[in-house]
């Protein structure tokens, strides 16, 4: 009554535990089937791997601050980014960040702002795949950025030029931007040509 002590213990059934329930195990390994937890910490603290009530997981963070949080260093074999075709109208293409990284836009009437939306936290880059139509002749307006409240984001380019999107049909340029924090409105973007007149 109270305290069990016991070299093995076997249960098949269900168990109820109120108050603290401690698993240890220094010298095998712990299976379970399913398990519902609020918060699930492994590690001294949490460091190695945790949840928390939000459903976020964090990997050598103890509190995740975003649905992924990953504050180790992180090795790759291979990896594939969302591609997201943009929407054109009245003129505005929308890039909207939570759903990829490069997108690809197809100019077929001119395009005069790109409208930037759910910028993440912290530093962020994307790319923009600009493809000419048949017809061509479609101008881009590349250096006017805005959030959706319709706020100007300041664009900055090597030596200050900024480039001329070319317009001869059926023709590719690729244009990259940069931020170091998600006030675009004031940190602006920086933005570098990663390729000019593609066919």
């Amino acid at each position: 009554a109270g305290v069990i002590t016991a070299n093995n213990a076997i249960i098949t059934g269900f168990t109820t535990v109120t108050g603290d329930y401690a698993i240890e195990n220094t010298g095998g390994q712990i299976t379970a089937g399913i398990v519902t937890t609020t918060d699930l910490n492994i590690g001294s603290g949490g460091t190695i791997f945790a949840t928390d009530s939000s459903g976020n997981i964090g990997i050598g963070s103890s509190i995740p601050s975003t649905a992924l949080d990953l504050s180790v260093q992180v090795k790759f074999k291979t990896y594939s980014e969302n591609v997201e075709h943009l929407t054109v109208s009245a003129g505005i293409a929308t890039v909207d960040l939570s759903k990829a990284q490069s997108f690809i836009c197809t100019a077929t009437a001119d395009i005069t702002t790109f409208e930037v939306l759910n910028i993440p936290s912290g530093s962020t880059a994307f790319t923009l795949k600009i493809d000419q139509d048949s017809t061509g002749g479609r101008s881009v307006g590349i250096d006017t950025f805005r959030i959706n409240t319709g706020t100007s984001v300041p664009i900055y380019w090597p030596g200050g030029s900024v480039p001329v999107v070319t317009t001869t049909a059926s023709r590719t340029d690729i244009y990259s931007f940069k931020t170091f924090d998600n006030n675009i409105t004031a940190s602006g973007l920086y933005g570098v040509i990663g390729g000019q007149n593609f066919a």
